[in-house]
């Protein structure tokens, strides 16, 4: 970023109140930097490939019975190394310039991933798809971070992501009280998701399946309760897409806009998806709102505690909703044991077919599992993210920043307790969120609409 004019002579804009984070005072967007038709139009594709694709696959298998309609989620990963490749180019061409402490860890984070990859003796097939899930978001948001956007086209693909994220919470809401056979009936949900064998769960009668039912209220309930699946297809990665749509539109209310609506519409469909995460998460922020801890600097720390508690849980018989904990209380135990290289990528976790239980629904755990003690780099990750999100929010004077910032207490704790953090889906869009907000070009928009009124 260029200054504009001396410390004294430069305009001094007040806390910004906008859709966007302003940029420090004194600095303005580089003229000339504006990203290809290709890269835009490849990162809107990818935002309603993450927020459509699956209810777009089903539609297609609807239609023609083609069983290659259920892996529709490579065209995501498609899209994914097209930004990549077109970020390594652009960055090459632009001297190799040096990288933010958050993507420096995030290329940090995929080496290490790959170089275990390169030396595991699991079969090929377990190694790439383990690999997909580890590398996939961190290369996403360096490849976001990288691509020379312009305050307009930052601002759109901002748009891009309240507008679908709306789009999705409204069908949810809808889906979720429609007839159990509009889905096994109409639309034919279980053919499609048994067509995709490598879909753990995919063959499970919809009525027996924790994706469309929880049975974590039934003592409450007498029975399971529907849960809202809306065009994912399934909560869990969902609900990471409504905590997005949460945080953005509180970040926006934050800074004086009107968003209690959509506030209000991400509580409710992010309830409905009977997500523990996101339960979770609304504790985490009334805490933080009400007490001040755990506030988002208190990432690594809240973390930490969560191991901690993992570690002394196997004293107890785990079930019902705590039994997310055992994944990880095995994958700490696992380190203690003296497993210090884990596995191997693919031996391990939720996509392995080799027994081990090591790691099972949890996120680190599976990471853990895979990879051993290097897996806790993923926390140092994390905490670098969230203090770039913190710093850029201050820098701006932006009081919706750490509103934006928030959502990593969202993914850090499912992190923690869950395998579906490692999903794709709404995870993506999380992290595509972040890039968005740290590039050097985001709130510039604003900013040149507050100097030309001083004008």
């Amino acid at each position: 970023m260029l200054n504009v004019g001396t410390p004294q002579s430069a305009p001094q804009p007040g806390p910004y109140t906008g859709p966007l984070p302003a940029l420090p005072s004194g600095t303005a967007p580089r003229a000339a930097a504006k990203a290809s038709p290709l890269a835009l139009a490849t990162l809107i594709f990818l935002v309603v490939a993450l927020q459509f694709g699956p209810a777009l696959g089903l539609v297609g298998f609807r239609l023609t019975g083609d069983p290659l309609w259920s892996w529709n989620g490579l065209v995501r990963d498609g899209a994914v190394a097209l930004l990549v490749a077109l970020a390594a180019m652009l960055w090459l061409n632009a001297g190799a310039p040096r990288l933010t402490p958050a993507a420096r860890w995030s290329l940090g984070l995929v080496a290490i991933y790959m170089l275990m990859a390169a030396v595991s003796s699991t079969d090929f097939y377990l190694i790439v798809m383990n690999l997909r899930r580890l590398v996939l978001v961190p290369l996403l948001f360096v490849a976001v971070l990288l691509i020379p956007w312009s305050p307009g086209q930052i601002d759109t693909l901002f748009r891009w992501l309240v507008g679908t994220g709306v789009l999705v919470a409204l069908f949810g809401l809808v889906e979720v009280v429609a007839p159990v056979s509009w889905w096994t009936g109409v639309m034919e949900i279980e053919a499609f998701t048994s067509a995709n064998n490598f879909d753990r769960f995919g063959h499970l009668p919809f009525a027996e399946s924790g994706r469309y039912f929880s049975y974590d209220l039934a003592a409450l309930t007498g029975g399971p309760v529907r849960r809202m699946i809306s065009t994912y297809l399934e909560p869990t990665t969902l609900a990471a897409g409504l905590s997005v749509l949460l945080v953005l539109a509180l970040a926006r209310r934050a800074r004086g806009h009107a968003a209690t609506g959509w506030v209000l519409l991400a509580l409710l469909a992010g309830l409905a998806t009977l997500s523990k995460g996101f339960w979770l998460f609304l504790l985490v922020l009334l805490a933080w709102r009400w007490w001040g801890v755990p506030a988002p600097r208190h990432l690594l720390p809240l973390l930490l505690l969560g191991c901690g508690l993992a570690a002394a849980a196997d004293r107890f018989h785990l079930e019902g909703p705590f039994e997310h904990l055992e994944g990880l209380t095995t994958a700490v135990h696992f380190l203690f044991e003296g497993r210090w290289l884990g596995k191997g990528v693919g031996a391990a976790g939720n996509l392995s077919d080799l027994g081990s239980e090591v790691g099972e629904e949890s996120g680190l755990g599976n990471v853990i599992g895979q990879v051993g003690w290097l897996g806790l780099v993923s926390l140092w990750w994390l905490r670098t993210l969230m203090l770039d999100v913190l710093a850029a929010a201050k820098a701006r004077r932006d009081p919706g920043g750490p509103w934006v910032a928030s959502w990593l207490l969202f993914w850090g704790v499912t992190y923690l307790f869950s395998a579906s953090s490692l999903g794709v889906g709404g995870n993506a869009l999380g992290f595509l969120m972040l890039a968005l907000y740290l590039h050097p070009a985001s709130g510039a928009q604003g900013l040149e609409r507050r100097r030309a009124g001083r004008r």
